[in-house]
C-alpha cells in the first residue's frame, strides 16, 4: 500500500537509516563435550567485589560469569572455580582497561579435563591476542605424563577450545 500511495501522489519513499553501531561480540559457543568447561567472565569493573586478592588462601574463587540465553534480572550468578587455575586470569583481567576486554572472547577460559588428575586450561593473551595462552594443571602428579592421556576425541576438543581464540 506505501509503495502505491507513493506512485499515485510522486513522493519519495524514505529509506531507513543505518546506524553505525559497533557490532556487539556474542559469547562463544558452548563447547560440545562433556568434559569441556567454559567461562566468560564478566568484567570484574562492573562487579561489586572488594577484589580477587581477598580469596587467593581459598581453595575455590567466586567467579561471575554470562550465560548465553539467560535473561538477567540484575543478580548475578556466580561459579565457585579453583583458585589456582583461575586466580592469575582474574588479577590480568582486573588490571585491564574495560574497552581491551570488551570482547567476549578475552574474557573466555576453557578447561579440559584430559584425565582425573590433568587439566589443560586454555585462556587468551592481552599481549598477542591471536595466540592463546595454554597451560597445564596436574593434581599430585607429574605434569609431564597428561600426554598419555590424550584421545583424539580430546584432541579435537582441544583444537576446539584454541579455536576461540585464534578467530
Amino acid at each position: 500500500m506505501k509503495n502505491i500511495f507513493g506512485t499515485i501522489f510522486k513522493k519519495n519513499t524514505v529509506k531507513p537509516v543505518q546506524s553505525a553501531e559497533k557490532p556487539v561480540s556474542k559469547i562463544p559457543a558452548k563447547p560440545k563435550y562433556d568434559f569441556v568447561e567454559q567461562y566468560t567472565v564478566i568484567d570484574p569493573k562492573k562487579i561489586l567485589n572488594g577484589g580477587y586478592e581477598l580469596w587467593q588462601m581459598c581453595e575455590n574463587v567466586p567467579v561471575a560469569c554470562e550465560e548465553e540465553g539467560v535473561p538477567t534480572t540484575g543478580f548475578i550468578r556466580y561459579k565457585m572455580l579453583p583458585t589456582k587455575i583461575v586466580m592469575g586470569f582474574l588479577c590480568e583481567l582486573q588490571k585491564k582497561t574495560s574497552e581491551e576486554i570488551e570482547d567476549p572472547k578475552m574474557r573466555t577460559l576453557s578447561i579440559v579435563h584430559v584425565s582425573q588428575n590433568h587439566r589443560i586450561v586454555i585462556g587468551p593473551n592481552f599481549e598477542s591476542p591471536k595466540s592463546p595462552v595454554f597451560w597445564v594443571v596436574a593434581d599430585d602428579v607429574p605434569k609431564k605424563d597428561w600426554i598419555l592421556h590424550v584421545t583424539p576425541e580430546k584432541n579435537r576438543a582441544i583444537v576446539d577450545a584454541l579455536k576461540i581464540h585464534t578467530r
